[in-house]
């Protein structure tokens, strides 16, 4: 319980401080890593008890893009906002390197290892990222509440 409670809070405290390198305004730090938090713990839970990364990395970034689009829609912010921040802590940066590092010391057995598994995290990243924003509109509870007050204010009341 606790390496999961350090998981959650040190995924929180990574996309944070992604938000500050990429200069998010300090009004959505606190929603970026949430965001952020939520598709690691989701990924991490998944990857651990099946053991399948690549189905975790789809499913965690399919997550990632709904909650940024809600997130942009109650905020009226742009969806790279939150979305960059929070798929942050899902690049595969540990495969990249060993890819970078097999090439460079022509270690042609672990490249393809490498290769193939950094290839397959990142189409897992594009196909969630791809449905996720590829629902319609009205699946989200942030755009039927602005459509409700737009409606509303047409209105007159």
């Amino acid at each position: 319980m606790l390496k999961i409670v350090l998981e959650l809070f040190f995924s929180f405290l990574g996309t944070l401080s992604f938000a500050v390198l990429f200069d998010v305004p300090k009004k959505y730090y606190l929603i970026c890593g949430t965001i952020g938090a939520t598709g690691w713990i989701i990924y991490y839970l998944i990857a651990t008890y099946s053991s399948r990364t690549v189905m975790a990395t789809f499913v965690s970034s399919f997550i990632l893009i709904c909650l940024s689009r809600e997130a942009a829609y109650i905020k009226k912010a742009p969806v790279t906002v939150f979305l960059i921040c929070g798929i942050f802590c899902l690049v595969p940066g540990v495969g990249l390197y060993n890819f970078t590092y097999d090439f460079f010391v022509s270690n042609t057995s672990d490249l393809s290892k490498s290769m193939i598994y950094v290839v397959k995290v990142a189409i897992a990243i594009s196909l969630g990222i791809t449905v996720g924003y590829e629902l319609p509109s009205f699946f989200f509870w942030g755009y039927r509440a602005q459509k409700k007050n737009r409606a509303r204010l047409s209105s007159g009341e």
